[in-house]
């Protein structure tokens, strides 16, 4: 089972005004959300970890995880749903959130604790959850019980840079983190804020001193992805969209087919010994996935008799 840790929240998207007021929709979100739901999509065990509100917002996020086969192993908690206010230029959304005293942020280490079963391959975490607070520190201390059982730990920074009040601290947690990490995933402006004033080699250079991971990706949007193997990268264009809709979701859908892909063609213990060939057949499924999503309004990730495996 792939288990899934971090926020679960609404995003507000502004669909347009109307007597000078903003129109908005409601819609389940949050990246590590949205990943377990890609992965259930695609017919892969998954459990999703962050607790979520008892509150009707709640019962819209659990409703529509269940509907995408994800086991919700997390409690609920009478705090409030998190929110994140969207808006959308030319297919591009920019967020603000609010989610102080929240239900997603109401973690316990020993409660997470439990799902480590034997059932437990895989660990993924990222964006909010890692920003800070005493929710990060508990996510920190479960990746690293996670890791010390034998599950694999993945990582997708996801930089929500609104919402780090600290960047040493944070800087210094993702470093951390990408020590831990097996599989890591992040996006070239999510390399550009972390190392911020250096040139892309650089940074990318940086970025692999702090990491031991046996699969390292770099997205970049329309441009594609990169993969490091044996000591370069390689590039890979983006998969042919039908139409651009909006890029909500994309990256997130892109990480979960990645670790669908991952657990279901290869042993996870031998991640170190993939070809360039299985790397770069990772690469493509993973973004005809995030493309077919693309081609759709919001975070709506496809099902797995909608790809070619």
């Amino acid at each position: 089972m792939i288990f899934v840790g971090g926020e679960n929240l609404m995003d507000m998207i502004q669909t347009g005004h109307q007597n000078n007021n903003g129109l908005f929709e409601a819609v389940p979100g949050g990246s590590p959300y949205n990943l377990a739901m890609a992965v259930g999509r695609q017919g892969v065990s998954v459990g999703y970890l962050t607790p979520i509100s008892q509150d009707s917002n709640g019962d819209q996020l659990a409703k529509k995880l269940v509907a995408s086969h994800v086991a919700l192993c997390g409690s609920r908690s009478p705090a409030p749903t998190s929110l994140a206010m969207v808006s959308i230029a030319d297919g591009v959304p920019s967020y603000a959130f609010y989610r102080e005293g929240t239900a997603e942020r109401q973690v316990n280490l020993d409660e997470l604790t439990r799902n480590l079963t034997e059932q437990a391959s895989i660990f993924h975490i990222g964006s909010l959850g890692l920003t800070g607070g005493e929710d990060a520190l508990v996510w920190e201390a479960f990746a690293k019980r996670a890791k010390e059982q034998g599950v694999k730990v993945s990582l997708d920074p996801n930089v929500r840079a609104s919402l780090i009040n600290d960047p040493s601290d944070y800087r210094a947690r993702i470093e951390r983190m990408m020590a831990m990490a097996d599989i890591l995933k992040l996006s070239d402006e999510d390399l550009e804020w972390l190392y911020d004033g250096m040139r892309q080699e650089q940074a990318l250079e940086a970025m692999l001193s702090h990491t031991k991971a046996e699969v390292v990706v770099l997205t970049k949007g329309g441009e594609g992805s990169s993969i490091w193997h044996e000591g370069s990268w390689h590039d890979m264009p983006s998969h042919p969209l039908e139409q651009l809709v909006d890029t909500v979701g994309a990256g997130d859908t892109f990480m979960a087919s990645m670790l669908v892909w991952l657990s279901q063609d290869v042993q996870l213990d031998n991640l170190g010994s993939l070809t360039l060939s299985q790397k770069k057949e990772m690469q493509t499924y993973a973004g005809q996935a995030a493309a077919r999503n693309c081609e759709r309004h919001g975070c709506n990730p496809p099902w797995s008799n909608e790809l070619i495996s």
